[in-house]
């Protein structure tokens, strides 16, 4: 066998023992890991499936986690001149597919605060040649303008989060720069379509709260959003309510996301 055939079918190897093993087991195989590149659908993506949950599935299944709302996403901006707010863009499992699959002129704005992500982020826009497209912002979004504090959640850097962590969970953190939404948003007037994707961790009204509220008055709204409400229990107000109010419509909820529409 070739040499590249054998790394393969050693990795297929460590891929299936991963799938059925003891969490002692996949310990052990994590500790022999480091960065691989994966290829599906003309995209390819450099993962390091030792600490974030996101990698670890793509490394194992070969395609980001959330498929199918990955999918919708994708039908949403299919050639066309899109803005996508990727708010929470980990190792850019929306962020590559969805600035691939817009059309001419659009932009992704990718926001990941946390340093570690932010690398292999920008590791990922450049082997798809999607410099051009792609803008990473190294920053918290937020209610304000400032600085506070990310929180790192067990070995998982895809849950770091403004919310606090509690007791062993608590991996450390870093402080971070945060801004408001609303410092974003003229950047829609250059596009076609808005498509907000967002995924903090909890943190969700903190960045929606204040965009949902100025709309009330007049102010600026995207044409659709896809929210994780995994976490909903921790939001201070009823969030998806408050977006059905501003003139959405739910259209999907798979894999912890709710996907809404602006009503035309």
């Amino acid at each position: 066998m070739m040499a590249d055939q054998i790394k393969k079918a050693e990795m297929d190897s460590l891929r299936a023992r991963f799938r059925t093993g003891s969490p002692q087991e996949r310990a052990k195989i994590n500790a022999m890991l480091g960065p691989v590149e994966i290829e599906f659908a003309d995209i390819r993506m450099v993962v390091d499936p030792r600490d974030n949950y996101t990698e670890t599935c793509i490394w194992l299944e070969g395609h980001p986690p959330e498929l199918k709302s990955l999918l919708a996403l994708v039908k949403l901006v299919e050639q066309r001149n899109a803005l996508v707010l990727d708010i929470g863009a980990n190792c850019g499992a929306f962020t590559i597919p969805l600035a691939l699959a817009s059309g001419k002129g659009s932009r992704v704005i990718a926001f990941e605060p946390n340093p570690i992500m932010i690398g292999r982020l920008g590791l990922n826009v450049q082997i798809n040649d999607l410099t051009e497209v792609v803008r990473i912002e190294g920053c918290a979004l937020s209610d304000r303008d400032g600085e506070a504090m990310l929180n790192f959640r067990g070995h998982n850097y895809g849950q770091a989060s403004l919310k606090e962590v509690q007791g062993r969970m608590r991996n450390g953190g870093t402080l971070v720069p945060t801004r408001p939404l609303r410092h974003f948003t003229s950047a829609s007037e250059n596009h076609d379509f808005t498509l907000l994707k967002i995924d903090v961790e909890g943190a969700e009204a903190l960045v929606l709260d204040p965009i949902l509220d100025e709309a009330k008055s007049g102010g600026w709204l995207p044409d659709a959003i896809l929210i994780e409400v995994r976490h909903a229990q921790q939001w201070q107000t009823d969030l998806c309510a408050k977006i059905l109010a501003s003139g959405f419509e739910e259209t999907m909820q798979a894999e912890g996301n709710a996907l809404y529409l602006l009503k035309k």
